[in-house]
């Protein structure tokens, strides 16, 4: 781990090289297990290979062309049907089992606190969760040698209809994936002292 989080950078220069299919695989499988509040995993994760596709995702994310030639993007999509008698809520909570009773009881914890909220609230809650899965996404493909580049620049209305799925989900983050020649720059971070605090 010492190591991943040393010589993990944001890489812009992919080469050609294509990502083997069972490690794209490997790496979203690893990254499913993300934690999350509640356990809910409010997230799904949308994989983009094709040129014709990654040329277009790269004009929605400001024309950066490392997305246009990375070898796979990632983009973590939030949802937000999260209220109490939703099918997704309904499905999270009954794969632990539970006796009828104890099911309700989950769900009615998850009406109380999920129906008083806007649309917009739950979004910024599931929003939080895939910033979790998007750090270990980029650190599980960093223990494969697989370089990436978190971006959340792009225009969210055409990056939307580029996903397709409908109102209760909303593209978060793109992760550009692939394989460079470029090193890991020298890191420059804070010291430990100026971001601990002990008490």
């Amino acid at each position: 781990m010492k190591n991943i989080m040393q010589n993990r950078f944001s890489c812009r220069n992919f080469t050609s090289k294509k990502i083997a299919k069972e490690a794209i695989d490997e790496i979203l499988d690893l990254t499913r297990l993300s934690p999350s509040s509640c356990g809910l995993e409010p997230w799904k994760f949308m994989v983009v290979s094709k040129s014709d596709d990654l040329a277009e995702l790269g004009e929605i994310c400001n024309n950066q062309d490392h997305v246009k030639n990375c070898s796979h993007a990632i983009i973590i999509i939030a949802r937000n049907d999260l209220k109490g008698g939703c099918e997704f809520i309904r499905h999270q909570v009954d794969r632990k089992p539970r006796t009828p009773e104890r099911l309700q009881k989950a769900l009615d914890h998850f009406a109380a606190r999920f129906d008083p909220q806007s649309d917009d609230e739950i979004m910024a809650y599931a929003t939080n969760q895939c910033y979790i899965a998007c750090a270990n996404l980029v650190n599980i493909a960093q223990s494969l040698d697989v370089k990436s580049c978190i971006v959340a620049g792009f225009d969210l209305k055409k990056l939307t209809k580029f996903v397709g799925l409908d109102e209760h989900f909303k593209p978060v983050l793109v992760v550009a994936l692939g394989y460079s020649d470029e090193k890991a720059p020298a890191k420059t971070r804070q010291s430990f002292d100026q971001v601990v605090i002990q008490k």
